[in-house]
């Protein structure tokens, strides 16, 4: 598996990338062809599924950055991470748990969970 603190770094980084022809690249460089992408909310398939998702969050939840909350536990080809998310003065006003499952140097499938989020 290639170095999962890279992986998951470049993953996260997507989720906040602004710039969408920059956030298509990462799509498609970190992702593979026929990627799934799960949690509480969608259940989805490759890589411009997973680009329209992340451009919503990002217009959901403007300005949010998504940093790593814990070590990422990884072996074989597989990580599991927690991160938190939200505005500069709120960055854990989500938080989250995910699991990537890698082919080739690339995520395969994400399992995601949410640990904590604001009242509805």
């Amino acid at each position: 598996m290639q170095d999962a603190q890279t992986l998951v770094m470049q993953y996260l980084e997507v989720f906040y990338e602004t710039d969408t022809d920059r956030g298509r690249e990462l799509v498609e460089a970190l992702f593979a062809p026929d990627c799934t992408y799960t949690d509480p909310h969608v259940d989805l398939q490759g890589p411009e599924q997973i680009e329209g998702f992340i451009e919503q969050t990002e217009e959901r939840f403007p300005g949010f950055m998504f940093k790593l909350g814990r070590p990422i536990d990884a072996h074989q080809n597989q990580a599991r991470f927690q991160w938190p998310a939200g505005p500069a003065d709120a960055s854990d006003a989500y938080v989250g748990f995910d699991v990537i499952v890698t082919e080739d140097g690339r995520i395969r499938n994400v399992y995601g969970f949410m640990d904590a989020a604001p009242a509805a």
